[in-house]
């Protein structure tokens, strides 16, 4: 419950409390200020729910608000004066004014709340308010007004105002009798604005009559109470959530009824005028005995009126009853529902004075049994066959049918039983039984008589309606199964055929006529025939529920179809009496399910076995081996370089590659194992019931020799290779699921591909460690990227002729917060795998520029140095890489001369065409660009002359042994020839840099000269003498760089 639906409870309650206080509990009994502010709640709370509820009628409610303002102004005009000017209030006075204005504005506000109530005119219930009126107002006129004309010793004013405070009781009595009286909703505000009223006029009438007999004092609070109760209960009227339902108008079959309280106040208002005459008579006998004799013959006409009025209410009531019977007689769909309209109708018409019992029996149908005292029966048709027999010849002998009715349901003595029958067309087609033990009126035998000839009427359209149903049903069934696909088919608990739909010649073949009377097996196949033998044999033993099963029926051409048959036993629904086979063709559902799971385990391109059937049939052998002591062997195979392959020829190509591998796959293992496809260049092969590890390696051997013989696609030699990974089963490598298996498996392929391509490796136990150990350095250079752990280290190189600096070349170092520096070729070869060396590198570059700045400035030179930066292959083939140059240098400043990058020889196996354009657009930039470790891979002239390289950087093998300059010597020279220049890299010893001065190589670079050192030592050895570095006289340890 909401505070709102609590407020007025709470109002009630305080200021309940608070007139408790006034009127018993001294020294505010008798406070004129507290009875000010009570009166003023009063008013607050009428505006209060006014502005909460918001009814309708809110002009009533708003002259009730001024009516009661003007109250409180009366009643503080009335105690102040006392207060201030220490003597009795003047009579008339301001407060008299103020108080009679009260009446207009209550009486106002009520008429329009009646008026809302009662939209129509109801003129019996204004003939009751004005005969209540007129009786209370002559007890007004006798006590009060009369009095007050004939006082003597008053002025016309005075005696006015006298007069018109019981006038205006009357008219407000006038006015709440007219809201009393109506048909109108009586919600908890009615009751509180009613009893407020009351309280007022009580009030009024009580001061007003002490005031004649001079008995009234100002000290009395009983008068003061009844005021109090008027304010309050009007506020709480006002608060009260149902004081928006007091405008709503009556339903629409709510009748203005006489009831005996009705009566009874009419009654007494009619006698108060003889009441008054015999008081003033009593001395008189004789006019005594006319007036009671005059009361008592008009009580007996009420009282004869008033069980005219009933009869005729009753009447009434029972014409409604048979209408609203009628109704829902003909709104009826069927005989449940007449049934039920029926025993609600008789209720109704017998009233609730007429405890009775209502059976509804129909003619060989079974019947129908409700009481009005909640109990209830349930005959079947034999209980009732009786009746039919009764009724054989057309009409029914009422008083036996009475005495079986009491018979069939063991009614006690002295319980009666009514029969109506039900007739159509003089054929009696039931009986409606009323068994009571109260008398039923001759009326209402009447309108029952009425109520079976609706009910007759009703059964016989709800049974024509049931078998025009029937007969609907019955064609549509039968033209629903001539044109249905699916076969209906009728088996006796033999299994023999007693129907066939005519649908089965278009779906088998066959004529319906042809299979009736034969065995419905000898259409299924042999495999499915015991399932329907067990379904057949069950015949009977169960409900009437539908199961399905799956089977091949024979055509009539010999070829078999699938299909899905359910089956219902209905052998004992007597309309039926068979088994129901509802037979539906899924031969191409079942073909394009075996599709579908053929998909589903397949890989589509090269039609081998996918990953989750590999991994099904993995999981099998591992079980089956457990059991038979056998050992399972698992080879996983990636193919080397095939994305060359895709990016060179196409997608297309691509799964010709596979295809073929696929079919030398196949043909190396035997038809017991399985070959599979994860995706991509993936493979997988299972050797089941492998006898030992050589044999796994011998199929390994020969798949690799198998893989390699080159085949041709599009014209073009592609020579396929593959790393083999071989993981084996058995008591030294033991594998408790397909997963762990193919995991291990997958290691040992990861081994071989890093080792050497085109090989095979066995599995260890100990490759799972350097695997992890791997995959933890992979993603602790990750968190090395996010964490600033790499940093830019800078080796000087020099002009050979001088040891004079000519430019430094940035490489990268890591140091890792726990185990120290990382070689890089422990970790640049794993970011150009996982492709983290596309925001490495971008980040070196721009360290790299932003340092070769630092340096210009503070080492300006008349040649300024050179910040030469290597690049992979992966970096040369991203979209960004001349962006990320150009943004480098953009940002730093530097001079795009002064930037060397270097690439490796390895950029023309890749993609040869795009190297040569991403070259052409860094020349674009104006960068220098250098070939790395030239000489040790795929060194080619015609390679040299595409690249527009500037520099070539001589690889240190060629300085390995210092007698045997030739190799060197071809590469200067091939140098001088192309006008590029030559770096000569790995220098160690002094003598290395004599001999390469002497072959006419004119820069290098080494430890001889300086290892790679951090930006703060490159500053250092810059600023001291290039002579006084040197160090020629001290031979440093060999390290690679």
């Amino acid at each position: 419950m909401s505070w709102r639906n609590r407020v007025w409870a709470v109002y009630l309650a305080v200021a309940g409390a608070l007139m408790l206080t006034y009127l018993f509990f001294p020294p505010l009994a008798g406070n004129g200020p507290l009875i000010n502010v009570l009166g003023l709640s009063g008013v607050v709370a009428i505006v209060v729910g006014i502005r909460m509820h918001r009814p309708r009628a809110r002009a009533a409610w708003w002259l009730f608000v001024v009516g009661q303002f003007l109250f409180w102004a009366g009643d503080i005009y009335t105690y102040s004066y006392r207060i201030l000017f220490g003597a009795d209030v003047p009579f008339p006075s301001v407060g008299d004014a103020l108080y009679l204005a009260v009446y207009p504005a209550l009486m106002v506000g009520l008429v329009l709340l009646v008026k809302r109530r009662n939209p129509k005119r109801d003129r019996s219930a204004l003939i009751d308010a004005a005969i209540l009126t007129v009786g209370v107002g002559l007890l007004s006129w006798v006590f009060l007004i009369a009095p007050n004309i004939h006082l003597t010793g008053l002025t016309w004013l005075q005696q006015a105002v006298s007069v018109a405070y019981p006038l205006g009781d009357v008219l407000l009595l006038a006015a709440v009798i007219r809201l009393a009286v109506d048909m109108g909703k009586r919600a908890p505000a009615f009751y509180l604005l009613v009893s407020s009223i009351v309280c007022l006029l009580a009030t009024d009438s009580a001061y007003n009559y002490a005031l004649l007999k001079g008995t009234y004092s100002h000290k009395q609070l009983g008068y003061d109470a009844g005021w109090i109760l008027y304010y309050l209960l009007w506020g709480a009227a006002a608060l009260h959530p149902s004081m928006r339902t007091l405008d709503e108008e009556p339903a629409h079959d709510v009748r203005t009824r006489l009831t005996p309280l009705r009566l009874t106040l009419l009654g007494g208002a009619c006698l108060i005028a003889p009441g008054i005459r015999f008081v003033e008579e009593l001395g008189n006998p004789d006019v005594v005995v006319v007036i009671v004799s005059s009361a008592v013959l008009f009580l007996l006409v009420v009282a004869r009126m008033a069980g005219l009025v009933r009869q005729e209410e009753r009447a009434v009531s029972r014409e409604l009853a048979l209408r609203g019977a009628g109704a829902e007689l003909v709104a009826a769909a069927g005989r449940e529902q007449v049934h039920g309209a029926a025993i609600s109708a008789v209720s109704a018409l017998l009233g609730d004075d007429t405890r009775a019992r209502v059976v509804l029996f129909e003619n060989g149908g079974g019947a129908v049994a409700a009481s009005s005292e909640g109990e209830a029966w349930l005959l079947t048709k034999t209980g009732t066959d009786w009746l039919h027999v009764a009724s054989r010849n057309g009409h029914v002998p009422l008083s036996n049918v009475a005495d079986r009715v009491r018979s069939e349901l063991r009614l006690f003595e002295g319980q009666s039983v009514l029969v109506f029958p039900l007739s159509v067309r003089d054929e009696t087609r039931g009986v409606l039984a009323i068994c009571s033990s109260d008398s039923v009126q001759r009326e209402q035998v009447d309108s029952l008589e009425a109520l079976a000839t609706q009910v007759s009427l009703a059964v016989e359209g709800a049974s024509l309606a049931e078998d025009l149903h029937r007969r609907q049903s019955e064609a549509r069934f039968r033209s629903l199964v001539a044109h249905s696909s699916d076969l209906i088919t009728v088996l006796d608990a033999e299994g023999l055929v007693t129907y066939q739909s005519p649908s089965v010649e278009r779906v088998l073949g066959y004529k319906a006529g042809e299979l009736e009377g034969t065995r419905f097996d000898r259409l299924v196949a042999e495999a499915d025939q015991p399932r329907l033998a067990q379904v057949v044999s069950k015949g009977g033993q169960e409900r009437a529920e539908t199961h399905a099963i799956e089977c091949a029926l024979r055509h009539r051409d010999g070829t078999w179809l699938q299909f899905e048959v359910q089956h219902t036993d209905l052998l004992q629904d007597e309309h039926v009496s068979g088994i129901v086979l509802n037979s539906r063709d899924v031969s191409e559902r079942k073909a394009f399910e075996d599709q579908l799971a053929h998909q589903a385990f397949h890989d589509p391109v090269t039609n081998l076995a996918n990953r989750a059937l590999f991994a099904d049939r993995v999981q099998h052998a591992l079980m089956r081996a457990q059991r038979e002591g056998q050992s399972v062997g698992v080879m996983f195979i990636d193919l080397d370089d095939f994305k060359t392959v895709n990016d060179s020829l196409g997608h297309a190509a691509g799964d010709l590659v596979l295809q073929e591998v696929a079919r030398r796959l196949s043909l190396t293992v035997r038809p017991a194992d399985t070959v599979a496809r994860f995706g991509g260049d993936e493979f997988a092969i299972l050797l089941d019931g492998v006898g030992n590890l050589q044999e796994a390696a011998d199929v390994a051997d020969r798949m690799l020799e198998e893989l390699e013989r080159q085949f041709e696609i599009d014209a073009k030699q592609v020579f396929p290779r593959a790393s083999v990974g071989i993981c084996l089963a058995d008591g030294e490598v033991p594998a408790h699921d397909a997963e762990e298996l193919l995991r291990n498996a997958d290691v040992a392929m990861y081994m071989a591909k890093r080792d050497s391509k085109g090989s095979y490796r066995v599995f260890e136990p100990a490759m799972h460690e350097r695997v992890l150990a791997r995959l933890e350095l992979r993603a602790d250079l990750q968190r090395a990227i996010d964490e600033d752990e790499l940093e830019v280290h800078y080796q000087p190189v020099v002009r050979l002729d001088g040891r004079v600096m000519y430019g430094v070349e940035a490489l990268l170092r890591w140091t890792h917060p726990t185990r120290g520096n990382i070689p890089p070729l422990q970790f640049i070869p794993l970011a150009e795998e996982t492709g983290l060396i596309i925001p490495i590198g971008r980040w070196v570059l721009g360290a790299a520029c932003r340092e070769g700045v630092v340096i210009h400035e503070r080492f300006a030179r008349e040649d300024p140095l050179t910040i030469s930066v290597n690049l992979s292959v992966r970096q040369l083939q991203s979209d960004t890489i001349v962006a990320d140059v150009r943004d480098a240098l953009e940002t730093s400043g530097l001079p795009p001369s002064a930037l060397v990058l270097e690439i490796t020889e390895s950029v023309m196996m890749a993609d040869t065409d795009l190297a040569v354009q991403r070259l052409n657009d860094l020349k674009a930039l104006g960068v220098r660009l250098a070939m790395d470790d030239f000489g040790t891979g795929y060194s080619s002239l015609s390679y040299l002359g595409r690249f527009p390289v500037d520099i070539l950087k001589m690889d240190r093998s060629f300085l390995a042994s210092g007698e045997n300059d030739s190799l060197a010597a071809a590469v200067i020279a091939l140098g001088a020839s192309l006008a590029l220049d030559v770096v000569a890299e790995g220098i160690e010893y002094p003598e290395q840099a004599s001999s390469l001065r002497e072959l006419g190589c004119e820069l290098g670079q080494g430890f001889l000269f300086a290892r790679p050192m951090a930006h703060d030592a490159l500053h250092e050895y810059l600023e001291v003498d290039d002579a006084s570095r040197a160090g020629l006289d001290e031979q440093p340890e060999p390290h690679a760089a």
